[in-house]
């Protein structure tokens, strides 16, 4: 009998009969020492270093590269700028060389992940000044704390790093300018997403060619700190009309390809210790979004072509880590038996959907949630225990949520939203917090007084967007698309406090042992921590 679905896929998995290129070299340390039992890919096979640190692969070469799942306590010598280079181009047809050097990470007491979700430069409304001066310098002085505490970082993007809508439109920004501007001092690891296509290429593959040359392969794998690292290219892109010059409709879809599915399972094989983290690092998100109390979820799988599949490949993984971005809002949702965790984060870029929607403006600081711009954190030390934290960009780590006195909240206009209008017997008394950073097993409380109160986790927008954001834009042009407007969030909770001037404290708690306390005075300001 079939121990596993993983074990299934291996065995009924066949290599490309068509293949045509040889592929061989070492894998060897700065000092000249082979490397045993490394992983080596072309995008479809995985061959195994031997005790010389020799590979061989037989390849089709179809995606254009090789390169090396890096092992643990290691890290390749060569790097372009502050990304490593773990991979080589190849020649479709041509027998290759490519070898492989690695030096050794120096010993430290543990590894940092920081998490960056669609920054989207576009070289519009000050989104370069804004990468240079606020992102990056933020990014850096997490990065400079985390050494201090004898930490490693890395650092991963999770796709849309630029846009292809404005790449067409002649803006010009392209993915080599972004890997100029993000002066990060760690090293950097990318994942594809939609808007990194060529606006130029029809068709998935061709429409990655670009990103192939620029930031090597669209989907690898590494290991570093005790983890497994797999970035997975999720997007199709059709782009349909594309050719010649010409962009296309720049259209694309969230799946997960056959081709890519067998790669995944190959690299999976290679992993050892299934309860060790286990970290996979994709745009489209993989899990359907958080509900409110009262709600059920339909199907836990949001991707439809290839989910079912990658969640049969996890089966035997008890800690996996899905790192996705796209949405623009923070959606932290897990499976019913916790084994696999997404961690969907709000966009660097905040709200941000002018591709579409002119006339353009300068993005908007929070999320289409609430959530300020901003990237999660992952610490976790040897052996191997987690801790999360998502982090503002100038804002502290200490800053988990808004709490808003809804006795002071009034939207009157009646075509954004009829959840704040003035005067409404279900919002007296009532204190709302939005917890951009709650995920199922957490605690929220909230004090009166020294005394508890009722807490309800609702589906709601935030007030605050609506006042930043969505009146301005219809006071400014007379309407404003949907695009635009906050979207509703199940990391809304509420209580009602017994009147109208008392102070309410709000006590989260999340899943790593990390407590967060927010004091309201009441009445005051209608929100504090802006």
């Amino acid at each position: 009998m079939i121990k596993s679905a993983l074990t299934a896929v291996i065995l009924g998995m066949a290599l490309s009969a068509n293949a045509e290129t040889k592929i061989e070299g070492r894998v060897y340390t700065t000092e000249g020492h082979p490397l045993k039992a490394v992983a080596v890919s072309d995008g479809h096979n995985i061959v195994m270093t031997d005790s010389k640190g020799r590979y061989s692969i037989t390849s089709a070469s179809d995606m254009g590269y090789v390169f090396v799942s890096t092992p643990n306590g290691y890290e390749p010598a060569t790097f372009i700028g502050n990304r490593p280079k773990f991979w080589q181009h190849i020649k479709p047809g041509q027998n290759t060389d490519a070898d492989f050097v690695l030096r050794k990470i120096p010993a430290s007491s543990g590894l940092t992940v920081i998490a960056v979700a669609d920054p989207q430069i576009a070289n519009r409304c000050g989104d370069i000044d804004r990468l240079r001066n606020l992102y990056v310098p933020d990014i850096n002085q997490t990065i400079d704390s985390v050494r201090k505490t004898n930490h490693d970082p890395i650092v991963i993007t999770l796709g849309d790093i630029i846009c292809d809508f404005f790449v067409a439109a002649g803006n010009g920004y392209t993915l080599d300018k972004f890997n100029s501007d993000f002066q990060v001092n760690a090293p950097v690891y990318h994942t594809m997403g939609n808007h990194d296509n060529d606006p130029f290429i029809a068709g998935d593959m061709a429409g990655s060619s670009t990103w192939h040359n620029i930031n090597g392969p669209s989907y690898y794998s590494f290991n570093r700190g005790g983890a497994h690292f797999i970035s997975v290219d999720n997007i199709v892109y059709v782009n349909d009309g594309a050719g010649n010059g010409k962009p296309g409709n720049r259209h694309s879809r969230t799946d997960i390809t056959d081709s890519q599915l067998e790669w995944i399972a190959r690299d999976l094989a290679t992993v050892k210790d299934k309860d060790a983290p286990l970290f996979i690092m994709m745009h489209g998100i993989f899990l359907s979004y958080p509900v409110a109390e009262g709600q059920k979820v339909k199907n836990i799988i949001r991707i439809k072509d290839g989910g079912a599949q990658l969640d049969s490949l996890l089966q035997d993984f008890t800690n996996v880590k899905v790192l996705s971005g796209h949405a623009h809002n923070n959606h932290f949702q897990h499976t019913p038996d916790g084994r696999i965790r997404e961690y969907n984060y709000a966009a660097t870029c905040g709200t941000w959907w002018p591709a579409k929607f002119p006339p353009y403006g300068p993005n908007t600081w929070m999320c289409l949630d609430g959530t300020p711009w901003g990237y999660g954190i992952w610490n976790f030390s040897q052996p191997a225990k987690l801790s999360h934290v998502y982090k503002g960009y100038n804002f502290p780590t200490s800053y988990q949520m808004r709490v808003y006195d809804l006795n002071h909240i009034t939207i009157s206009d009646t075509t954004l939203t009829k959840e704040y209008l003035p005067y409404q017997v279900k919002n007296q008394n009532v204190v709302l917090a939005n917890i951009w950073a709650y995920e199922p097993g957490c605690t929220v409380r909230m004090y009166e007084n020294g005394q508890e109160l009722k807490v309800q986790r609702i589906a709601a927008r935030d007030p605050l967007h609506f006042l930043l954001n969505a009146i301005p834009v219809k006071a400014e042009r007379g309407t404003i698309h949907k695009g635009l407007m906050p979207e509703k969030t199940a990391h809304m909770f509420r209580t009602t406090a017994s009147g109208t001037d008392t102070p309410v404290t709000v006590v989260f708690k999340d899943l790593y042992g990390n407590t967060f306390t927010t004091t309201i005075e009441r009445p005051g300001q209608p929100y504090i921590n802006r």
